[in-house]
C-alpha cells in the first residue's frame, strides 16, 4: 500500500489514530478515502504540504513550537468556555460528554467535537480532548454548543525555534490541527518533566506576531549566558565589544568606558539579562 495517513491523528475517520486506521485499511474494515487527508495518486504531487519539524505551517508562515498531547491522550488539551457559561451546570455537563461546536474566538471555519475530561464549577471552563466527527456520530448523546471561546492550550512543546518563554506571546502549531496553520498565544506556564515540556499558552490569536525574543541590549561588564561548541550552557563577563557596521566602520567599546559613578553600572552585575548565542533564521514579522 504505497499511501500512508499523515500522522495527525485527528480521529475523522473514526480510529483513534493513524496507525490504527492503516492497520483496518489492510483488513478492510476501513477504505482509504474515509481519511479527509486521502488523495488519488495523480493528485497528490499538486498538494501543498507543511513538513513535520519544518518550523513553517501549510502557507509558509513560521512557529517558535508545536504542541503536542501528553502521553496516553488522544490530542492537547483545549481549555474552552461557553458564550453561555451558566449551560455547564444547567446542562450538568460533566467528563465524558461529547461536545460539537466551533471556536469564534480565536475564530476558526472548523466545527470542532470534544470529549470533556474536566469542569470547573467556579469559571465555568471545560477542559476537552478533540476527538473528531465521528466520535459525534456514535456517541448517543451530543450536546451542540455551537460556539465557543477557545481559552488555553495545553500539552508537550517540540521547540522548533525558540523555547516556550514565560510571559511571552509565542507562535506554536497544534499538532493536531486539520488546517495546519500558525497560533499564537501568550504562555502561561512551562513546567521540565520526564515526558518533555509542560506548557500552557492562554490568549489564542490566529497568526498573531511573537513578542521580540531577541531585541536585548548586551553592555560591556554584564553577564550573559552563551552556549560553547558542545553544547554546555557557560555564563561569561562581556569585557569589551567589538562590531563592523554596515558602512563598513568599527565600534568598540569596553567596561572602563561605562560610567561607573552613582548609579552607573558595575562590572558583573548582570542585569539579568540571558543572551542565546546560537543564531537563527529569518522571522516572519521581523
Amino acid at each position: 500500500m504505497a499511501w500512508e495517513p499523515p500522522g495527525r491523528n485527528c480521529g475523522a475517520c473514526g480510529a483513534a489514530n493513524c496507525s490504527d486506521f492503516l492497520l483496518l485499511a489492510r483488513q478492510g474494515k476501513k477504505d482509504l478515502p474515509d481519511c479527509p487527508y486521502y488523495e488519488r495518486p495523480e493528485k497528490r504531487d499538486s498538494l501543498p504540504a507543511a513538513r513535520p519539524g519544518s518550523g513553517r505551517d501549510l502557507l509558509g508562515f513560521d512557529y517558535d513550537f508545536a504542541i503536542h498531547p501528553f502521553p496516553n491522550e488522544p490530542s492537547a488539551r483545549r481549555h474552552i468556555q461557553l458564550l453561555r457559561p451558566d449551560l455547564a451546570e444547567r446542562w450538568d455537563l460533566l467528563p465524558g460528554d461529547i461536545l460539537r461546536g466551533r471556536p469564534v474566538e480565536p475564530s476558526c471555519p472548523i466545527q470542532h467535537v470534544l470529549r470533556v475530561f474536566s469542569v470547573d464549577p467556579v469559571t465555568g471552563i471545560l477542559s476537552c480532548h478533540t476527538v473528531g466527527p465521528m466520535a459525534a456520530r456514535t456517541d448517543t448523546k451530543v450536546f451542540d454548543i455551537r460556539a465557543y471561546h477557545e481559552i488555553g492550550f495545553e500539552g508537550i512543546a517540540r521547540t522548533v525555534r525558540h523555547e516556550p518563554v514565560v510571559g511571552f506571546r509565542m507562535r506554536f502549531l497544534p499538532a493536531h490541527c486539520m488546517r495546519q496553520l500558525v497560533h499564537s498565544g501568550v504562555v502561561q506556564m512551562v513546567l521540565n518533566k520526564s515526558c518533555g515540556t509542560h506548557v500552557l499558552v492562554e490568549d489564542l490569536q490566529m497568526h498573531g506576531k511573537r513578542e521580540k525574543l531577541k531585541d536585548i541590549t548586551i553592555r560591556p561588564g554584564d553577564s550573559v549566558s552563551i552556549q560553547d561548541a558542545s553544547g554546555e550552557c557557560k555564563t561569561v563577563l562581556i569585557d569589551g565589544i567589538r562590531v563592523h557596521t554596515s558602512e563598513g566602520g568599527v565600534l568598540e567599546r569596553s567596561w572602563q568606558d561605562e560610567d561607573h559613578g552613582p548609579g552607573g553600572h558595575v562590572p558583573g552585575s548582570g542585569r539579568g539579562r540571558c543572551h542565546g548565542h546560537a543564531r537563527h533564521g529569518h522571522d516572519d514579522d521581523d
